[in-house]
């Protein structure tokens, strides 16, 4: 499952280091905070992988996607 995902953040707890995006299908997909390039926040767009967790579906290697852009 290494396609990458666009998605947009709509939750972020720092204190219990865990978001949520959005992706473009309307599914809902937990990402670690520690799994993300930059600082994130609610509203970003980004991009990610997805994998299969203890937890679920679980996005990976989140970047913004402006960063994407830049190369």
């Amino acid at each position: 499952m290494n396609d990458k995902r666009k998605g947009e953040v709509i939750l972020i707890d720092i204190e219990q280091g865990y978001g949520i995006i959005v992706d473009e299908n309307g599914q809902d997909i937990l990402f670690l905070l520690s799994h993300t390039s930059r600082h994130m926040n609610i509203n970003s767009k980004v991009i990610f992988e997805i994998v299969l967790s203890s937890k679920g579906l679980t996005a990976v290697d989140v970047e913004l996607e402006i960063e994407m852009a830049r190369g």
